[in-house]
């Protein structure tokens, strides 16, 4: 039987052979030095038993996660399936996610990718972050995974992009809710923002600008990022200013209002933003020309609890928001889109623009009073009720996150 000081020994040899693979990453290698060999050759026999080792370590993501305090966490696996579905990366694009903490996204990308006929190394995957654990996990999921890609950092991509004369034709991104300070005292400011400087105090449209600057600057670029939900309305001026370039400029293709409780340690519903370089028909797109339009999806309804304060997206809901929003783009294969009453509905840019460019789908996407002309007076009342109940639920929804945005400051 081997002494537990060799098995210490050989795995800080393996560990530093794959941290050669990883030449751009310095001292990805955990420091072991206090780590006695007996206590470590347990969890070398863990690992060694295991029959998947892609699938050990999301067990280990998913145990750390329910561990992780405040706004720590990973993108859930049903939200990370859905960017890429709404995406469609094709093989030989390159995708990249600006902060991409364990990397899931990507992994996802990649796995789509395979599924629709894509080869090994398809597609080539970017990644960066600014927290040194993050860019570690990264690698490694990617390295259990048999997937090569290019990871940067720890560094902000806001402030210090490793990727800065490169483009990309997918971008998908889950950054820090209402960030502050993510100027780092003004080293954000340096760079041109095409629709506005975003506030120092809140890094939303940030990230939304970052996301829209990288897209290929061809018909193929095309982004998507999570936001809170409070950035599809708020009248802040700055942030208003940008969101008002965003439609006017015709980048903004879609907005998706999830429901609330999706994503760890973060109670406030979230949405979906997604970004395209053109929305006329081409073969990038669909045969549906949707230019001066948006779509707005309201899927504040479609979560399935799956435990104690736990929700998730199912399948038929992510299907859904899927196939509307490739059957707008008049995708191959898809019926011929309509809006649909309390789900979805295609808006003008002019409207947007009446409406002080407010992209809340649960704004625009209800029946309208007028439709209910000619029923009787309690169906009058009914509808009336439950419009009533939703501007409540809108109510608590924007009090809840102007109190977490108090407390941040």
């Amino acid at each position: 039987m081997r002494d537990g000081y060799e098995v210490a020994s050989d795995v800080r040899d393996g560990l530093g052979e794959w941290e050669s693979r990883h030449g751009r990453l310095r001292d990805l290698s955990p420091d072991l030095r206090d780590v006695r060999g007996r206590e470590l050759e347990p969890l070398v026999r863990c690992v060694a038993e295991a029959r998947e080792p892609a699938s050990l370590f999301e067990d280990c993501l998913e145990g750390v996660q329910r561990e992780a305090k405040g706004g720590d966490y990973y993108t859930p696996a049903d939200i990370a399936g859905l960017l890429p579905g709404l995406m469609e990366p094709r093989p030989g694009e390159h995708v990249y996610d600006p902060v991409c903490g364990s990397g899931g996204l990507l992994l996802k990308a990649h796995e789509y990718v395979r599924a629709h006929g894509g080869q090994a190394g398809e597609p080539a995957v970017y990644g960066q972050d600014s927290n040194r654990t993050a860019v570690e996990t990264a690698a490694i999921n990617l390295t259990v995974h048999g997937v090569d890609g290019s990871l940067q950092g720890p560094a902000s991509s806001l402030t210090d992009d490793r990727f800065e004369n490169q483009t990309f034709d997918v971008i998908v991104a889950n950054p820090p809710f209402n960030q502050a300070g993510w100027s780092q005292g003004g080293r954000g400011f340096h760079r041109g923002w095409r629709y506005g400087i975003p506030p120092e105090g809140n890094g939303n449209f940030a990230w939304a600008q970052h996301v829209v600057s990288k897209m290929a600057p061809t018909e193929s670029g095309r982004g998507v990022l999570l936001l809170p939900t409070a950035a599809a309305s708020t009248s802040r001026p700055a942030e208003l200013q940008i969101r008002a370039g965003l439609v006017e400029d015709d980048v903004l293709s879609c907005v998706v209002e999830l429901p609330a409780g999706l994503l760890p340690h973060v109670r406030n519903p979230v949405t979906l933003w997604l970004f395209t370089r053109s929305k006329r028909s081409s073969s990038g797109w669909g045969s549906a020309d949707r230019t001066g339009q948006v779509l707005l999806i309201d899927a504040r309804d479609t979560a399935a609890k799956v435990g104690r304060g736990r929700r998730t997206l199912p399948d038929e809901a992510r299907n859904r928001i899927t196939d509307t929003f490739a059957a707008w783009r008049g995708a191959p294969g898809q019926a011929a889109y309509q809006d649909v009453p309390g789900w979805c509905r295609s808006v003008a840019t002019a409207e947007t623009a009446a409406q002080k460019y407010d992209v809340l789908p649960s704004r625009h996407v209800g029946v309208p009073v007028a439709e209910s002309a000619h029923a009787d007076k309690g169906e009058q009342v009914g509808d009336l009720t439950r419009e009533l109940y939703s501007l409540f639920e809108a109510s608590h929804r924007l009090e809840a996150e102007l109190h977490d945005l108090l407390r941040q400051w």
